[in-house]
């Protein structure tokens, strides 16, 4: 039981909403959380392949709605840790981290947000106020804006989707970027 909840837990933990400890849902009128954790240490198998990690000061879940919420939160994807697996050459993996996170077991949908940072194996950071992640695809996206630092680049564009297996990322409407080393 304790596997399944942690591997719940840390698929789906990300949005803007419910507070965990608040006692109050989304709607207003949902009771307080059935499980609430505090310094939380998430893993999640497939098989017996370690497919994410994570952490967080507090995890709240409601059983009967499947929902989730966390705060502070870090979850880590390894590489080759999806279905798919990494293509060669793909090192460290990415890793989200997140003030707020809230998501759906149902839904397989996380949100995160209060300041979205995302680093990936390739030494690629980069900051957005919110992100998305579908589990089923194994895809995040963001509206709300991002920032880019790399080793030799900077960018900033409208929107992003982000796909875990590869990390690659695509940008959409108004992107600029400088080439050359960071200032």
């Amino acid at each position: 039981m304790s596997r399944l909840l942690a591997a719940s837990l840390l698929i789906l933990v990300f949005a803007p909403g419910c507070k965990p400890g608040s006692g109050e849902g989304a709607s207003g009128g949902q009771p307080p959380p059935e499980v609430v954790l505090h310094g939380a240490r998430l893993e999640s198998f497939e098989g017996d392949r370690l497919i994410r990690s994570g952490t967080a000061r507090q995890v709240s879940y409601q059983r009967t709605t499947g929902e989730v919420w966390a705060t502070d939160a870090t979850i880590r994807i390894p590489p080759g840790s999806s279905s798919q697996g990494a293509p060669p050459g793909t090192e460290g993996g990415v890793e989200v981290s997140a003030p707020n996170m809230e998501g759906s077991l149902a839904s397989k949908q996380v949100v995160a947000s209060g300041g979205v940072i995302i680093r990936t194996g390739k030494g690629m950071e980069a900051r957005t106020p919110r992100l998305t992640y579908d589990a089923t695809t194994e895809r995040a996206h963001g509206n709300e804006g991002v920032t880019v630092k790399g080793p030799d680049y900077r960018l900033r564009a409208d929107r992003f989707e982000l796909f875990f297996p590869d990390e690659t990322f695509n940008f959409a409407g108004s992107v600029e970027s400088v080439l050359g080393a960071p200032e």
